[in-house]
């Protein structure tokens, strides 16, 4: 019986000890995260921390002093560098962390909200000396947590799900000008590091931007965003988006001056690095076009394209990439220099690019009925050649012989003539056309230095 009292208080004591040992836990990570963030660029203004017995909550106040010591901590996860002024544009700014966590440590999941408080310094400055009311405004937005990222993270399986806040503001200036500015349903999911994420789902319902300063106003609406993105690496990635519709509205005095909207649009692109060649896709669709304005009446459905590049060399291509995300930051000689130079190796070293579909099903010009349009499909292939980059320089014609090029483009008649009307130029292919049904066809070819279009010869 002694045996089996000591046995319950033992484990009596294991359990009552539980949620000393997960704060613990969670309290180690934290420190460890907030250590990386102090030490590149941010400096803690404020922490407090309220604790019961099953739950801890922390609050934290960032201050971005150093912006180039933190942008350059980002840009090490990314293929994206950002460029050197956004560190001025972002120095000052603070931002408030609330984190909740249950203090057993079988309970990973950490309630987190990250919100600015405060701008920049230079906006800030600008701001109260252009329009303090204004200025006032957005401060009282930001203490309220006006703007705020909502959070589920959880630590043991690095898995994160959380949403935006919904903003829905309109504010009106001394002079009768109003902005407006509303997000809606903004939400995502997903898993690995917080900064560079191995798969990541976004969705946002609406995104309305409206300006109205005297009579004119611009609007900008976006509807139904959703995307997916999984990441093996910076360089093998799939993402994909889809959005229901666009739109630009330009009104003067309440009659509409420019429209132009997009519906129906999905975006695949891909890069895979993992095989002996490297290799990119992109594939692209829209369902409708819209441009009215004055001056112009036109319209388009079924877009789409479907475009591969493979063949790359790897080696070469990964000098390229480590290049171009530095682009943002670096404008120099030297860098366009070493750009171009990064190029020539990649071309030298061979590819083949594949346009399997670029097309338009139908064209709608002024309030004509709609005519169909046109398709083109192609590919090229160029050929390795280690003296690619001495033929630039002194025999560029001759590279024509390093290209095959086997192409098939297709214009309805309608839009042929159309198009004929607009760049006579092209008149003089009418003798080169080939007639299929509605369509002129043209099969473009281009083996050892020849071109041919419908196995007639251009010399």
């Amino acid at each position: 019986m002694k045996k089996i009292l000591l046995a319950l208080v033992v484990i009596i004591a294991v359990i009552a000890s539980l949620p000393i040992v997960g704060n613990s836990v969670v309290d180690g990570v934290l420190k460890t995260r907030i250590s990386v963030l102090t030490s590149n660029g941010l400096e803690l203004k404020n922490a407090t921390t309220e604790s019961s017995y099953l739950n801890t909550k922390k609050h934290y106040e960032f201050l971005l002093a150093d912006g180039q010591k933190f942008i350059e901590h980002l840009n090490q996860y990314s293929d994206a560098q950002l460029p050197p002024y956004i560190d001025a544009m972002l120095s000052g700014a603070v931002v408030g962390v609330d984190l909740e966590y249950s203090n057993f440590p079988f309970s990973s999941k950490v309630l987190v909200d990250i919100y600015p408080l405060a701008l920049p310094t230079n906006l800030s400055e600008e701001l109260q000396q252009e329009n303090m009311p204004f200025y006032t405004y957005v401060d009282k937005l930001l203490q309220g947590k006006g703007v705020l990222y909502h959070m589920n993270y959880y630590i043991s399986d690095k898995l994160f799900d959380g949403y935006i806040k919904n903003i829905d503001e309109e504010y009106i200036f001394d002079n009768g000008s109003k902005m407006t500015v509303k997000l809606f349903d903004a939400t995502y999911y997903g898993n690995g590091s917080l900064i560079a994420p191995e798969n990541l789902q976004t969705s946002i319902a609406k995104i309305v931007i409206i300006a109205d300063e005297s009579g004119e106003e611009v609007r900008f609406e976006m509807n139904e965003l959703t995307s997916s993105s999984t990441f093996e690496s910076q360089s093998t990635y799939l993402s994909g988006a889809a959005i229901e519709s666009i739109s630009i509205l330009l009104n003067e005095d309440n009659n509409s001056k420019l429209e132009a909207s997009l519906d129906n649009i999905k975006i695949n692109v891909s890069s895979n690095t993992q095989g002996e060649k490297a290799e990119f896709n992109a594939k692209s669709s829209i369902g409708e076009f819209k441009f009215n304005s004055k001056d112009a009446n036109i319209g388009a459905s079924g877009f789409n394209y479907d475009i591969s590049l493979d063949g790359v060399d790897k080696d070469s291509y990964e000098e390229f990439r480590k290049l171009t995300s530095h682009a943002n930051a670096n404008n120099s000689p030297d860098f366009e220099y070493k750009l171009q130079e990064s190029l020539k190796r990649i071309f030298s070293k061979g590819l083949s690019l594949s346009i399997a579909d670029m097309s338009i099903k139908q064209v709608r010009i002024e309030n004509q009925k709609p005519i169909d349009g046109f398709s083109l499909m192609a590919k090229v292939v160029l050929k390795e050649d280690a003296d690619l980059a001495k033929k630039l320089q002194t025999a560029p014609m001759s590279l024509s012989k390093n290209l095959n090029l086997a192409s098939t483009i297709k214009f309805s008649k309608e839009l042929y003539a159309i198009v004929n009307e607009e760049a006579p130029i092209t008149g003089m292919a009418n003798s080169l056309a080939k007639e299929d049904g509605n369509n002129l066809v043209f099969e473009i070819k281009l083996n050892d230095g020849k071109l041919s279009v419908n196995d007639k010869a251009i010399n």
